[in-house]
């Protein structure tokens, strides 16, 4: 298991901060959309936001904290928790906060498609390539993780301890 969280970039987008736990490839960067899968989590400091155009690209999102609703195309979402709320990077997004929120973002080329799902307290088979994100601090194989940390998989058997989010990219 390879533990990203040493290579974090927190910039700033318009409705708040955006923290860039992994981007695929490596050397691939945000301006220039030229990645093939990145994973961030932003914070929703303002009341009312535009998303970033992101197209080319297949969206999700999901709620850490607060409260987000999404307006696309005259269609209000109310982002639950627990959930992966998936959109097209081109659709026009508007996010509407009561109060400030923590949101998690993985963004992938449009071919692609991502299972999210969360897992808790449970023992996984993996394969390399796929991603666990724990959502309070946890253990994975008995070793303390914290709240909010990323880690990409092996071909490996991990146990978990504690909520997860399990991210895995589909061909």
């Amino acid at each position: 298991m390879k533990d990203l969280n040493k290579k974090r970039i927190v910039s700033t987008w318009k409705g708040g901060k955006t923290t860039q736990l992994c981007i695929v490839p490596e050397n691939a960067s945000l301006q220039e959309r030229n990645f093939d899968l990145r994973i961030s989590s932003a914070t929703i400091d303002l009341e009312r936001s535009e998303f970033s155009d992101f197209r080319g690209y297949r969206r999700y999102l999901m709620k850490l904290e607060g409260d987000i609703t999404l307006l696309i195309d005259d269609k209000t979402i109310i982002i639950k928790r627990d959930e992966a709320f998936e959109f097209m990077g081109d659709e026009k997004v508007i996010s509407i906060s009561k109060e400030p929120s923590r949101d998690f973002n993985v963004i992938i080329k449009k071919d692609k498609k991502a299972d999210i799902s969360i897992k808790e307290n449970e023992k996984l088979n993996t394969n390399k390539g796929e991603y666990i994100f724990s959502l309070e601090k946890a253990k994975i194989n008995g070793k303390d993780v914290d709240k909010y940390a990323l880690y990409e998989t092996d071909d490996e058997s991990i146990n978990l301890e504690g909520r997860f989010i399990y991210i895995k990219i589909i061909n």
